[in-house]
């Protein structure tokens, strides 16, 4: 199992931890240069380097990440459900107010969708289909 070294603030102050890859819902780009926000369902770590650069190392270390946006990456094994209205993409079976969801690209929605449709056969599309 994969294991990211992250730190737990954005500053590093804190320090850092290890994180199994397959905790990781979907990384974006952090509010300073080369800064990846890490997000998982409990917290926000933080690592060094670019968007495409960590998308291009854990696809080739055997995840399936998908670039959804400008800053932002999915862990398509994590998907559960998209919803099609809003285009946000969860990671709960049952959506609540406080659900983790990533949003997705609206020019980009009908190219994603077909995308994470092959990629996680299990993911259940709601609402609109197409934009």
């Amino acid at each position: 199992m994969l294991n990211l070294t992250v730190a737990t603030d954005p500053e590093a102050i804190s320090g850092g931890e290890n994180i199994p890859v397959n905790k990781v819902l979907y990384i974006s780009r952090g509010r300073k240069r080369n800064q990846i926000m890490v997000h998982t369902f409990d917290k926000i770590f933080y690592m060094t380097g670019t968007l495409k650069y960590w998308e291009t190392f854990l696809n080739n270390s055997g995840f399936k990440f998908l670039n959804v946006d400008r800053g932002k990456t999915l862990n398509v094994e994590k998907v559960k459900i998209v919803n099609g209205i809003f285009k946000d993409a969860y990671f709960e079976s049952e959506i609540a107010k406080l659900s983790q969801r990533c949003p997705i690209a609206y020019h980009r929605y009908n190219e994603v969708i077909k995308e994470l449709g092959i990629m996680n056969p299990n993911i259940i599309f709601t609402g609109a289909a197409t934009t």
